[in-house]
C-alpha cells in the first residue's frame, strides 16, 4: 500500500522545519532554575557497505522532513508524501508497532534507514522511488543494532538512546542549530554511549577524554580546566554562566547527570560575553522520557570505591503530556593517598510539562552533598633548592582532621513557545547556591635539611550564588529565494562569593617523621572574620544569522554587546558597551568535505593585582580559525584539520618571586600584565562511525605561546568496538601530553594514560562492565613542581572498578 499524510496524535499538522521538536521551557522567576529539554534525538549507525549502497543515486538528495512520534503506518505516510517515495508494506508489519519522529535534513535512504530502526523491519529499493518493506532477516546483513530515534529539541538532543560516538547539531557557539560540519569552530561531543563506556564519574573523567582540553590539579581537591592554553567558560544547557566548576566552592554535576557534554575549542564571546579564548563546557542533562524506563547500577572499584546509581523515567499521564525523571548516586570512596576519603550523594529531578501543543515548560532541582572529605590542600614539598624528593604517592602530609565539605542546590526552569512559521522563543533561568566548610592545616614553610615544617592552622566558611537567566527568539526566513536561520537574544549572570575565615595560628612539626593523626593538633576554630563579598555580574544582548548566500557558501554572522561588573574589597570594575563581534565562513567542497574561517574578538576582564594593589586592565585581543571538515558515511563520522592563532594584550601573568601572602597588596599572588601575547596552534579531530563495529572520538592538538618556550602537544583517542551479534564489547582510551600549562602559573607533567574497559551482556537486561584507568601505571605530578599555586600532586596510580547494571 502507499501512505500520504496524518496529523499527529494530537492533532497537529507536521510543519516543515527541524524546529517543530519539543524543548524545555523556563519558568518566569531568574531565581529559579534551567534545564534544558528535548526529546531523544537520531543518530543512524550505519557503514557505506550497508543499508543504502542498493539505493539510486537520485535518492541521495536531501530533503527536509518533519514527522512527529507515534504509530509507525503515520511516520511513514508522512516520510512518503515529504520525499515523494512509493513506500510497499504489508499492513500487518506496521500493526501496533510505535515511531519516535524524525526530524531533520535528510536524504531519503538515510531517513528512511534511521525511522525503521528499532521496528523490525528493512528496506530495499525496487525502482528510482518505489521501496519495499520486509520483515529483518538474520542474513539481511543490513542495518546495525536498533537504536531507538525521536523528534530532538535543537537546543539539546539527547544522545543517551543514539548509541554514538558523535552528534548531528550543535548549538553551543551560536545558538543556531547547525551541523558539526557547518559550525565554523571545533566542538566536540563526549556523548552519554562514551562516559558510560569508560565508566566516567564526574567531570574530569568528562573532561579527561575531551580532545584539546588540559585538565590540572590545583591542588587536592579543585581542578582547571583548558585548552589551547586558556581557561574555559561553561554553560548548563547552553545557559552561560559566571559560575565554575573546579571544585572549590561549586563542584561540577555527577555524570549520571548529564546526557553529554559538548566541548567548544576557543573563544565563545558571542554567546558566553566576557572570558578567555580557551572555550565552553556545555553540559546537557538528561531529559525524562516519554517511555517508562529505570536502570540500576552497582560499582565496586580501586581504594574501596562504592558507588550506586538509579534512574527512573517516563510520563506521568496517558496523553504522556507530563514526563519526569529521578536520578540518584550515592557514593564513597578513599584514595591512594592515606587517609583521604570522600562521601557524595546526589538526587536530580525534573518534570516536564507540554502546557500546550505549543508550549512546553521544564522544572528541576539538583543536589549534590560532597562530605566526610579528608583531602591535603599542601602537595609534597621540594628541598631547599627546589629538587623532587621523591615522596611516595600515598604520602599524606595533612593532619586527618582536614575537612573540605561542599553542599550545593540548584533550581532550573525553561520554557519554549512555538510560534508560526517556525519561529520559537526560550526563556531559561537557574539559581544555585553552594556552600563548602574548611578546615586545614597548610604547609607554608619546610627546610629539607631539619625536616622541621611550619604549618597554618586555619578554616573557612564559603558560599557562592549564582542566578542565570536567558531569553531568545529564533527561527528561519526566507530572503532572496533562499532560507536563512536567524536568533536575536540577551543572557544575564550574577555571582556573589562571600564568606567567613578564622584562627590562622602557626604549628612547627617535623615532616620525616610525620604522623596524620598525631603531629598536629587540631585548635578551636572560630570563623570570625568576614572575607567580603565579591560580585560578578554581566548582561549583554546578541543577534545572528546562518546565511545561504549560494548552494556551497554559507556564513554565521552575529555580533555581541556587553555590561560587566566586578566588585570585591572596596575595588569595582565596570566595563560598558564592550561589542564582540564573530563572523564564520564556511564553503562546500563537495557533498561531504568543506573548509571554513572564523574570526571574533576576546575580551577577558581581571581581577589580578598588581604588586601596586591595582586590578589590572581588561585583556583584549582576537582569535582566528582556517580549517577543513569532513562528513563521512552520511554524518555518520567527522574529521576536522583546523589552524588557530589568539593573540591579546594585558596578559596577566604570575610574578613566581614574590611568594603567596594574603596581606600584600595584591591579596594573595602578584601578577603583571605581559603585553601583547600570541598563540598558534592547530586542531586534528575525528569522531564518529568507522565500521559496523567501531566508534571513535580523538584529537591531536598543538600549540605555542610566544612567551613560553615549550611547545605543548595532546592527543587523545576513545575507541570501542562492539561486534554484531556478540554479548561483548570492548574499547581503549589513550590521553597523552607534554608538560602543559594552567591557570595561575600550574602546570603538569608529561604523561600518557592508557585505559580499557571491556563489557558482557548476561541478558538483554543485566550487563557486567570492567573499566582499567592508568593501565600502565604512569607516574607523574598533576600538578608540577614550582606550579605557582601549591605543592607537588601525584597524578592517580592505575585503579581499576567493576560494575553491575540492569534495565527495565
Amino acid at each position: 500500500m502507499q501512505f500520504s499524510a496524518l496529523t499527529d496524535r494530537q492533532g497537529r499538522c507536521p510543519q516543515s522545519s527541524a524546529f517543530n521538536q519539543r524543548r524545555l521551557a523556563p519558568l518566569p522567576l531568574a531565581v529559579q532554575l534551567v534545564m534544558v529539554m528535548a526529546t531523544v534525538i537520531t543518530i543512524s549507525t550505519v557503514t557505506p557497505s550497508t543499508a543504502w549502497a542498493d539505493a539510486p543515486q537520485s535518492s541521495s538528495e536531501r530533503v527536509q522532513v518533519d514527522i512527529p512520534p507515534g504509530p509507525l503506518a503515520n511516520a511513514l505516510t508522512r516520510f512518503a508524501a515529504q520525499t515523494g517515495l512509493y513506500l510497499s508494506v504489508e499492513s500487518n508489519l506496521t500493526a501496533g508497532k510505535h515511531s519516535n519522529g524524525l526530524s531533520g535534513d535528510y536524504t531519503a535512504q538515510n531517513g528512511l534507514r534511521t525511522l525503521l530502526l528499532g521496528t523490525g523491519l528493512q528496506y530495499r529499493f525496487t525502482g528510482e522511488n518505489t521501496v519495499l518493506l520486509q520483515a529483518d532477516s538474520k542474513d539481511a546483513g543490513r542495518m546495525l543494532n536498533a537504536i531507538e530515534v525521536s523528534a530532538a529539541s535543537a537546543a539539546t538532543m539527547s544522545t543517551e538512546t543514539t548509541g554514538a560516538y558523535t552528534k548531528d547539531e550543535l548549538n553551543t557557539a551560536t545558538k543556531l542549530s547547525l551541523s558539526p560540519r557547518e559550525t565554523p569552530q571545533i566542538v566536540h561531543t563526549v556523548t552519554h554511549k562514551m562516559a558510560e563506556d569508560f565508566g566516567a564519574q564526574n567531570m574530569e573523567d568528562i573532561l579527561n577524554m575531551a580532545p584539546g582540553v588540559s585538565v590540572g590539579h590545583t591542588d587536592d581537591d579543585r581542578r582547571s580546566y583548558t585548552a589551547r592554553g586558556y581557561a574555559m567558560t561553561i554553560q548548563y544547557d547552553g545557559l552561560p554562566s559566571t559560575s565554575g566548576i573546579d571544585g572549590g566552592v561549586v563542584a561540577g554535576p555527577d555524570s549520571a547527570l548529564l546526557d553529554s557534554t559538548e566541548v567548544l575549542l576557543g573563544a565563545a564571546g558571542l554567546m558566553n560575553g566576557a572570558g578567555q579564548p580557551g572555550g565552553v563546557i556545555n553540559m546537557i542533562y538528561k531529559r525524562p522520557t516519554d517511555e517508562t524506563q529505570a536502570s540500576a547500577e552497582v560499582t565496586f572499584g580501586s581504594w574501596d570505591l562504592r558507588r550506586i546509581v538509579a534512574d527512573l523515567s517516563g510520563s506521568l499521564t496517558p496523553s504522556d503530556r507530563i514526563r519526569a525523571r529521578v536520578v540518584a548516586v550515592d557514593q564513597s570512596e578513599e584514595s591512594f593517598r592515606d587517609f583521604e576519603r570522600e562521601k557524595k550523594k546526589v538526587l536530580y529531578t525534573v518534570v516536564e510539562g507540554d502546557l500546550t501543543d505549543d508550549t512546553t515548560l521544564t522544572l528541576s532541582i539538583q543536589t549534590q552533598d560532597i562530605y566526610d572529605n579528608v583531602t591535603d590542600r599542601s602537595g609534597l614539598p621540594t628541598d631547599n633548592d627546589g629538587n623532587d624528593m621523591n615522596w611516595s604517592r600515598s604520602t599524606f602530609l595533612a593532619p586527618d582532621w582536614n575537612r573540605w565539605n561542599k553542599y550545593a542546590t540548584t533550581y532550573r526552569a525553561r520554557i519554549e513557545q512555538r510560534l508560526p512559521s517556525d519561529w520559537q522563543f526560550i526563556a531559561q533561568a537557574s539559581t544555585l547556591k553552594s556552600e563548602a566548610d574548611w578546615r586545614f592545616a597548610t604547609l607554608s614553610e619546610f627546610n629539607s635539611s631539619s625536616g622541621v615544617a611550619t604549618f597554618r592552622r586555619w578554616g573557612q566558611y564559603n558560599e557562592e550564588t549564582s542566578d542565570d537567566a536567558e531569553l531568545y527568539l529564533r527561527g528561519p526566513v526566507e530572503l532572496f529565494g533562499r532560507s536563512h536561520d536567524l536568533v536575536f537574544g540577551g543572557n544575564w549572570t550574577d555571582r556573589l562569593w562571600t564568606g567567613r575565615d578564622g584562627d590562622g595560628t602557626d604549628f612547627d612539626t617535623g615532616l620525616y617523621n610525620f604522623d596524620p593523626k598525631t603531629s598536629i593538633p587540631m585548635p578551636e576554630i572560630v570563623l570570625d572574620t568576614a572575607i567580603g563579598e565579591q560580585i560578578t555580574r554581566q548582561y549583554g544582548g546578541y543577534a545572528a544569522g546562518h546565511f545561504t548566500f549560494t548552494n556551497r557558501l554559507k556564513a554565521v554572522i552575529g555580533s555581541r554587546l556587553s555590561w560587566y561588573h566586578y566588585e570585591f574589597r572596596n575595588t569595582t570594575r565596570d566595563e560598558d558597551r564592550v561589542v564582540t563581534p564573530y563572523l564564520g565562513l564556511t564553503y562546500d567542497i563537495n557533498t561531504w568535505a568543506s573548509v571554513y574561517a572564523s574570526y571574533t574578538d576576546v575580551f577577558n576582564p581581571q581581577s589580578s593585582r598588581d604588586t601596586s594593589g591595582l586590578i589590572l586592565d581588561p585583556e583584549k585581543g582576537s582569535s582566528y580559525e582556517l580549517g577543513f571538515k569532513g562528513e563521512l558515511y552520511d554524518g555518520l563520522l567527522n574529521t576536522s584539520v583546523t589552524l588557530f592563532r589568539i593573540s591579546k594584550d594585558n596578559e596577566a601573568q604570575l610574578i613566581s618571586d614574590i611568594p603567596f601572602d594574603a596581606g600584600n597588596a595584591c591579596g594573595g599572588w602578584c601578577y603583571e600584565a605581559n603585553g601583547k601575547t600570541t598563540t598558534n596552534g592547530f586542531d586534528l579531530g575525528v569522531s564518529g562511525r568507522i565500521t559496523d563495529s567501531l566508534q571513535v572520538m580523538g584529537g591531536f592538538t598543538q600549540y605555542r605561546k610566544n612567551d613560553n618556550d615549550e611547545t605543548v602537544r595532546i592527543a587523545k583517542l576513545s575507541a570501542s568496538y562492539s561486534p554484531e551479534s556478540q554479548p561483548w564489547s570492548t574499547g581503549i582510551s589513550l590521553d597523552t601530553s607534554t608538560k602543559s600549562y594552567g591557570q595561575w602559573g600550574m602546570s603538569q607533567d608529561a604523561r600518557t594514560l592508557l585505559g580499557a574497559f571491556a563489557r558482557y551482556q548476561i541478558s538483554p537486561k543485566l550487563d557486567l562492565a570492567l573499566k582499567v584507568r592508568n593501565l600502565l601505571d604512569d607516574k607523574y605530578y598533576a600538578n608540577a613542581i614550582d606550579s605557582g599555586y601549591g605543592r607537588q600532586y601525584w597524578g592517580d596510580p592505575r585503579s581499576w572498578s567493576i560494575s553491575l547494571r540492569g534495565t527495565w
